[in-house]
This record gives C-alpha cells, sequence and structure tokens, in this order.
C-alpha cells in the first residue's frame, strides 16, 4: 500500500469477554469430546430465560400494524414520542428532572452509545475509568484518547464500592480527566453503590468541574434488600449528567440492540452542551437505531406484567447468585463477595497463591500443547492463565479479571443459569478446579 492501513492504536481495543471464545473454539476444533460452558458473557437466552409472552404479543402487535413503521427508518435520535416517554419514564425516579426529549439519543446497543460519546471528545481530555473496568468502555476511552486508561479503584472489601480516596488522587495527578465513569449496579462486581457514594461521587464533580457518565443498564436488577438510588435525583441541578439505559437486560432481549443517552442539567455548563450536541451530529451518522424496539419501548415498561416479571427475575438472580456465592466462598484460596445487582460476580484469588508454574492435567494431548503456548509467553497474567486451564479441562468458560483491566487476580462470571443442577455442577468444577490448581 502507498501508505499505512493499521491504527496504532488497534492494541487498546481489547475485549476479553469475547476474545476467550477464540481459544474454545480452538479447544473445540482439536478435541471432539471438549464441551463448550459458557458463563463468560450475560446472556439471558444462552441460560434459558424465556421471552415474557407480553414482550412476544407486543412485537407480534406491531408488526402487523397496518403501514409497516417498525420496518422502517426511525428519526436520528429516536422516534420522538419514545424519546418523550423517556423524559417521563425519568421524572417516574427523578420528580424534578429537567431532562427535554431532544438531549435523549437512541442508538444501536449501548455499544454504539459509548463508542459515539468517547469518539467525540476532545483531543487531550480523558474519562477516568473504575477498575475491574468493562472492556467496552476502557478500550473505546483509550482508543481514541491513544493513552491506557486512566482509572480509579473499586474496592472489593467494601462492598465493591469505589475508592474515594483514590478517585480523588486520580483527578488532581491527571488535569486531563473531563469527566467520571460510574457503572451502577456494577459489571463486572455486581457491586451496587450506596447514596453515601453517590452523593460523594457528586460532590468531587462539583470540587473539580467534571461530568459524571452513569452506566446504569442493571438499574432494575437489584436484590438482596438493596435499593437502588437514582443518581439523576442527587445530581440535579448541580452537575452535567449523562444516564445510559438500554432493553436487553432486564427483559431478555440483547439481540434487540437498543439503547439510550441521557443528557441531564445541559445548561449548567457551555462546554458540557456543546459536547452534547457533537454527540448528536455523530448519532445522525448512523441514521437511526433500531427501530422495532423503540416501537414498543413504553408498552414493555408500562405493561401490567412487566412488575410481576421483574420481581421474578430479580428473586431468581437473588438465589442463584448466593447459591454461587456459598459454593466458592468455602473454596481456599478464594475471596469471594456477594453481588446485590446485575448478574455478575468476580471471586478474588488470595495474594500470593497464584504461581506461573501451576497447571490443571488436560488429558487431550494437542489441547495441552496449544493451551501451554498460549500461557507459556512472558508477561502472561496468572489469573488468565488459571482462566485457560479450567477452559481446557473442564469446558467452563469464565473471564480473568485481568481482562478487565483489573489491579486484582480473579475471574468473572455470570449468575443466570437457570437450571439448578446445571449449576451446581458448573460452580462445584470450578470449585474444585482452584483446589487442584492452586495445590498442583
Amino acid at each position: 500500500m502507498r501508505t499505512k492501513l493499521s491504527n496504532p492504536n488497534v492494541d487498546m481495543l481489547k475485549y476479553g469477554i469475547r476474545e476467550i471464545v477464540d481459544v474454545a473454539q480452538k479447544l473445540g476444533e482439536i478435541d471432539p469430546n471438549f464441551k463448550f460452558i459458557g458463563e463468560n458473557i450475560g446472556d439471558p437466552i444462552a441460560k434459558s430465560w424465556p421471552v415474557p409472552d407480553f414482550l412476544k404479543e407486543l412485537i407480534i402487535e406491531e408488526v402487523k400494524k397496518p403501514g409497516d413503521k417498525a420496518f422502517g427508518y426511525s428519526h436520528s435520535r429516536g422516534l420522538p414520542s419514545t424519546r418523550h416517554w423517556v423524559v417521563d419514564y425519568s421524572k417516574r425516579f427523578s420528580p424534578s428532572s429537567t431532562l427535554d426529549y431532544e438531549y435523549v439519543l437512541f442508538v444501536s446497543g449501548l455499544g454504539a452509545g459509548i463508542a459515539a460519546m468517547y469518539h467525540m471528545l476532545p483531543k487531550g481530555s480523558r474519562i477516568i475509568q473504575p477498575t475491574p473496568s468493562y472492556p467496552t468502555h476502557a478500550s473505546l476511552e483509550s482508543f481514541n484518547a491513544g493513552e491506557e486508561s486512566i482509572s480509579y479503584n473499586l474496592d472489593p472489601n467494601n462492598g465493591w464500592q469505589p475508592d474515594l480516596e483514590h478517585l480523588e488522587s486520580q483527578i488532581q495527578k491527571y488535569p486531563e480527566i473531563a469527566g467520571i465513569l460510574i457503572i451502577n449496579p456494577n459489571n463486572p462486581t455486581g457491586g451496587v453503590y450506596t447514596e453515601e457514594t453517590l452523593e460523594k461521587l457528586v460532590q468531587l464533580a462539583e470540587k473539580y468541574d467534571l461530568m459524571l457518565i452513569s452506566d446504569e443498564i442493571y438499574f432494575r436488577l437489584v436484590f438482596n434488600g438493596q435499593k437502588y438510588v437514582q443518581l439523576t435525583e442527587i445530581a440535579q441541578g448541580r452537575v452535567p449528567l449523562i444516564v445510559m439505559r438500554g432493553l436487553s437486560k432486564d427483559v431478555p432481549w440483547p439481540g434487540g440492540r437498543c439503547g439510550w443517552l441521557e443528557f441531564h442539567n445541559v445548561d449548567l455548563d457551555p462546554e458540557y452542551k456543546d459536547f452534547a450536541e457533537a454527540v448528536k451530529k455523530r448519532v445522525l451518522m448512523e441514521v437511526c437505531s433500531v427501530s422495532l424496539p423503540q416501537h414498543i419501548l413504553p408498552q414493555i415498561y408500562d405493561h401490567p406484567k412487566f412488575e410481576a416479571w421483574i420481581q421474578t427475575y430479580t428473586s431468581e438472580l437473588e438465589k442463584n447468585a448466593n447459591y454461587i456465592a456459598d459454593i466458592l466462598s468455602s473454596t481456599p484460596g478464594l475471596k469471594v463477595q456477594r453481588i446485590n445487582g446485575a448478574f455478575y460476580m468476580m471471586p478474588l484469588f488470595e495474594d500470593g497463591v497464584l504461581k506461573p508454574t501451576q497447571t490443571l492435567h488436560i488429558e487431550n494431548e494437542e489441547a495441552r500443547k496449544f493451551i501451554e503456548s498460549q500461557v507459556n509467553v512472558e508477561g502472561f497474567p496468572l489469573d488468565k492463565r488459571f482462566a485457560y486451564y479450567l477452559l481446557a479441562t473442564t469446558g467452563i468458560c469464565v473471564v480473568p479479571a485481568s481482562g478487565f483491566f483489573s489491579p486484582y487476580y480473579g475471574f468473572r462470571l455470570t449468575t443466570l443459569d437457570r437450571d439448578d443442577k446445571r449449576r451446581q455442577e458448573t460452580y462445584s468444577k470450578v470449585s474444585q478446579a482452584v483446589k487442584d490448581y492452586l495445590s498442583s
């Protein structure tokens, strides 16, 4: 080629949640007895969650309507009627909200919205990421900045709440920080933030003149007696706030690809308002988001059967998560926090228990050689080494904590599996594999 085509920042695009599936695929090609058990990604459909009948009925009703509007383009920023509904819906939780429907932007899954948002940051401006980090946020932010992530720690000894002292020290150290990312309930840890934590985050944003970005895709999935506190109500009139929500997790329709961004408090700061306008222009380049989910979104969440659905859903997620926590917390070498939201858990290895020589016995000789070729390289993360051996010996696919830019060694798993027997078998195998690995 007459000029280079390779982007020098491409190595910053890391998505360990899916990357490990390529290893599983190779193992399946090598070993005919390999059976994949996917605990790596939050797909309710793959874990036997049924799509509620009322959702299917709404879809059928919509596609049968005269005019076939659900098959055409929507407004580039989303159906105006649905954006008005989002404004009204926001006020149910935050009565003081002044959200304007012109600052509600629909995107084809939150991934598209995340990409658009970071793409429009001016060169040199950074968004500090929580760590363990969700890789779509951390990778796209660093890719667009051309620099590694700037992050603040989540504290595993305090219910995975943000370490506010560390956060403030990072803000002081890096004056290029323009905003703080919050993911609540948190992926990958399952932590749910307290009102006190959220208030202090708002105070930090006020003190240092920053915007907040709140990814709330799991906000309806809270349990174990915890309450979800609305950041919109705390931040109203105080700091610029972007809220990210979507349709895919609280009803099992991840393939619907329907997310949206809400720009709150746009008149507090002209720079923030200019940024919101820039993201609106970037979303315009996508032509429109997926139309069908937008047409029925209000009917889904206002449906008389939705509340019963979400209560059943969260109750079962609570049961699943506590069951898995009980199994793994009795495993020597692991530290396990019960989760209070979403459907992820991140057990951590105790300090010093992982070694670069530990293994599990892999029956298939070719599979063993393949795994060894992957893990026996300089700098290979120790928790990723365990995850590869676990995958090769049991078929169980978890994501190493290092895949979430974590300062701690561990692994993330999902708590979605509805089959009691299969869930018990899976996590008993994980527990035994940890014991065998650490004693090898």
